[in-house]
């Protein structure tokens, strides 16, 4: 890694941490606080405001390394329509952190909205939507973003957990960026890690600070565009992302399932996830923390170590 790219890394991970720094001085007059309901782990407000940083240090990373490092932006030609899918979704996700009743609907009609500029980005599925295939393919890739945007949310319910997945899951896309020999991709994905990484520090149990769903759900965008963008840059499989993120992946996916075939209110809040059974067993937070840590870790690793290996083909 090259030194310019070093510091670009540093400068957002540092921006971020003093960001968020900043925003947990000035909680006092926080009007965006996460009070304590029925799926909740915590029991005191907590402000709600750390996705700011992690999406604004992100896209600062972007334009400073095209306008730093590479002739072409980070995303190359995909760039335009995924910047305009961040900022329409940080746009709605904002405001719901801060008024807290921005309707249900709207939310999901504005993750349908930004997951298909994605896919319209990528021109994937819109290439044979004159078949009956074409047309399953495409609103499967609709439901899938859409999912990715709020198995993410879903999962942002423990201090540190979402954090942690965003560090681990998007540095290892990166490694595999870099060994693949696409600095490009793997520069976009660490800057999303390094500006997680600096939220991450105020998060980490007792956390000070939450994402919110401004966070939340740019993470789970950029989880699904990220993994999308890999495979239309022919750098892996569809197994690789699913591989990395497999303890969010699996934890939302199961619960979801479950509560459906129980005939619940999926839209309701819960406290039904792995990780909230573990902690209201009596395991300390800290200590489950850590076992996801280890999971997460433990399937960046296998995905590497089977890319590397056995190469993309």
């Amino acid at each position: 890694m090259s030194t310019k790219l070093l510091a670009i890394l540093m400068g957002i991970f540092s921006g971020s941490l003093v960001s968020v720094f900043f925003l947990v001085r000035h909680s006092g007059v926080n009007t965006a606080l996460d009070i304590p309901n029925d799926r909740s782990l915590h029991t005191e407000a907590v402000p709600r405001t750390g996705g700011v940083s992690i999406v604004l240090w992100t896209i600062l990373g972007w334009v400073l390394s095209s306008k730093l490092i590479y002739p072409t932006p980070i995303f190359a030609e995909y760039d335009f329509l995924i910047l305009a899918g961040v900022l329409l979704l940080f746009g709605v996700s904002i405001l719901d952190d801060y008024l807290g009743h921005v309707p249900a609907r709207i939310r999901l009609l504005m993750h349908c909205v930004v997951t298909i500029l994605l896919l319209g980005a990528m021109r994937m599925g819109y290439a044979s939507m004159d078949t009956l295939l074409g047309i399953a393919l495409t609103m499967g890739l609709v439901f899938l973003g859409i999912w990715s945007i709020n198995l993410y949310n879903f999962m942002d319910g423990m201090d540190g957990l979402a954090g942690t997945m965003g560090v681990v899951g998007f540095g290892a896309l990166a490694v595999i960026g870099w060994q693949l020999g696409d600095s490009v991709y793997a520069l976009g994905v660490a800057s999303i890690a390094a500006a997680t990484l600096g939220f991450l520090v105020w998060n980490l149990p007792p956390a000070k600070i939450f994402m919110g769903d401004s966070g939340s759900t740019f993470l789970g965008y950029m989880m699904i565009s990220a993994s999308l963008l890999g495979i239309e840059r022919s750098l892996f499989h569809w197994w690789v992302p699913v591989l990395i993120f497999m303890p969010f992946w699996l934890d939302a996916t199961y619960t979801l399932l479950s509560r459906l075939f129980r005939r619940q209110k999926v839209w309701e809040a819960h406290r039904e996830h792995w990780y909230q059974r573990l902690v209201l067993a009596g395991y300390p937070v800290s200590r489950v923390l850590l076992w996801e840590l280890l999971w997460m870790v433990a399937c960046s690793l296998l995905a590497i170590l089977l890319v590397k290996v056995g190469g993309y083909k």
